[in-house]
């Protein structure tokens, strides 16, 4: 075995290890897909309690058990105005 053929199988023994680990998935691309997927979700469902009359931030941060400073975000990301810890609609 030349060192060439010893390096190549090496580095195969190494790849097929590190495919079984999962290294060489697309996990990245994934975790983002199910983020966006989460955060349009979140928007249609504030939607849906904005209609309703429920405009308090802290309760909409309650009803998603999230902080209210991710549901600020949410409802800027929305494109809504919060005046006195409501989202004026």
């Amino acid at each position: 075995m030349t060192f060439e053929e010893y390096n190549k199988s090496v580095q195969d023994r190494n790849n097929k290890q590190a495919v079984s680990d999962g290294r060489f998935t697309d996990s990245f691309e994934r975790r983002s897909a199910v983020q966006r997927h989460k955060m349009a979700q979140r928007k249609q469902r504030v939607r849906l309690l904005l209609q309703e009359g429920i405009t308090s931030i802290t309760v909409l941060a309650q009803h998603f058990t999230i902080s209210v400073s991710t549901m600020r975000g949410v409802i800027y990301q929305m494109g809504l105005r919060i005046e006195n810890s409501r989202v004026v609609v």
